[in-house]
């Protein structure tokens, strides 16, 4: 009698984080839907060049030449440029059909006081433009959706850490911002997060052929987003050598020949296309290498690049401009992602103590060495390539936001004692981004003019 008196109650309780999970959910898509109203139309990060590459693809069905200026970036039927061109057209193939199912849409006139003459400024969005924004809003409710997998394969007895890493992803600014926008990053981090959900399956469980060819597969397929991918084929390749069990070093070797096999046939193809075009298997739209700045510009760049990074990866710093104190910001994330930081390194500190098991403390390791990877690709672009990538691109590493926020909810839990009061400080910190994303989207929405905001 007492079992099926207690049936209902382990039920519900069950339920419990699965109605969290669609609260977050839900909030997410309120604000990613309204930070895509607020955004200016075409103001969103490269979304000019964004929806040159789209629209060639959708109506002409050709991939835009490479141009190398901003004012190049230009759509010509059957003769378009994009700066973007640099990149494969997996994200650009999947809005396509979206786009030509809007493409009877009326263009929408976006019009607006320039701050420095006075005078209005306006001019003509393609109409599909403002529907297809919605497929970033999509692409990242399914990121959470795997953040949430992953958070509950890693720590299965701690659901409160299955809703803070869902939560604190969710509500970062800049994971909102980007997923409400036309750009390939919205598909490039929900790659991350899904790779992230196979490396933890196979560390908790062992390695088998399904998930391996599972991960080859989307090794491949985040390859034709962008090439920021590679971060993920040398984790991968790590995750098979530390999967539990007792395979030999013969059948580790035949997985990880096979996942980088299918990495290379669906992924080989597009810097193959880059050589007989460009005669370059890796091209880029703009050079000017940090390296070859004069002196005084270079170090003042490399003194302010770790703090522009930093806050670019988690607040969409320049379109909040002038409405946002940065400075402030700037103090508020460096103290919660040292209090993260302390709390990783005591949750590692005590792993003997606590039994922490193996498959965590390697998800752990590798989120983090999987952000390092991303973020040492990032500076060797500044350095070599465009010194901008070091100011701005900070963005760019929103595809390992995910990674990062995950540990980050493991950290502050184990800081604040795994219990009850973990349970209060990851909800504190949740509302509080909540908070800032709502401000986000006020600073963007005053500064672009949308939701109503006239300039003062």
């Amino acid at each position: 009698m007492a079992e099926h008196e207690g049936t209902p109650a382990k039920r519900r309780s069950a339920s419990l984080p699965r109605v969290g999970l669609a609260l977050i959910l839900a909030l997410y898509l309120a604000l990613a839907a309204l930070q895509s109203f607020a955004t200016r139309l075409q103001w969103g990060p490269d979304e000019p060049a964004h929806i040159v590459y789209l629209r060639s693809l959708a109506m002409d069905g050709r991939l835009p030449a490479l141009a190398h200026s901003d004012a190049d970036n230009i759509y010509l039927p059957g003769a378009s440029r994009s700066h973007q061109a640099q990149h494969p057209p997996l994200y650009y193939l999947l809005a396509a059909p979206l786009w030509r199912a809007f493409a009877a849409r009326p263009d929408e006139t976006v019009s607006y006081v320039d701050r420095a003459s006075g005078g209005i400024q306006r001019f003509s969005v393609p109409g599909p433009v403002r529907p297809v924004r919605l497929l970033s809003v999509l692409l990242g409710a399914l990121t959470l959706i795997f953040v949430w997998a992953v958070a509950r394969t890693v720590f299965p007895e701690r659901p409160a850490l299955w809703l803070a890493a869902a939560a604190l992803t969710a509500f970062t600014p800049m994971f909102t911002y980007v997923n409400s926008v036309i750009n390939n990053d919205a598909l490039l981090g929900l790659t991350f997060a899904a790779a992230a959900w196979l490396w933890a399956r196979l560390l908790r469980f062992g390695a088998g052929w399904r998930d391996v060819l599972l991960l080859g597969l989307l090794l491949g397929l985040a390859l034709n987003v962008k090439q920021t991918a590679f971060a993920l084929a040398f984790v991968s390749v790590l995750v098979l050598i530390l999967a539990p069990g007792k395979p030999s070093w013969k059948q580790r070797a035949s997985w990880i020949a096979a996942i980088l096999a299918l990495t290379v046939a669906l992924g080989a193809w597009w810097f193959l296309r880059n050589w007989l075009a460009y005669n370059k298997l890796v091209v880029h739209p703009f050079f000017e290498p940090l390296l070859q700045l004069p002196e005084p510009q270079r170090s003042a760049v490399l003194s302010a690049m770790p703090a522009r990074v930093f806050l670019f990866t988690l607040v969409p710093v320049d379109a909040m401009l002038p409405y946002a104190n940065i400075a402030a910001l700037l103090r508020l994330f460096a103290s919660l992602a040292f209090l993260a930081l302390i709390g990783l390194v005591t949750a590692f500190a005590r792993r003997r103590r606590t039994a922490m098991a193996r498959h965590e403390a390697l998800s752990l390791a590798l989120w983090m060495l999987a952000g390092a990877v991303v973020l040492a690709g990032l500076l060797w672009n500044a350095l070599r390539v465009d010194w901008r990538m070091g100011t701005s691109g900070g963005r760019l590493l929103v595809c390992v936001l995910p990674l990062a926020m995950m540990a980050s909810a493991r950290g502050l839990s184990a800081l604040f004692g795994e219990r009850r009061a973990s349970h209060i400080a990851l909800a504190s910190v949740s509302l509080l981004l909540l908070a800032l994303n709502l401000y986000a989207i006020w600073a963007i929405a005053a500064g672009y003019q949308t939701l109503g905001f006239t300039p003062p």
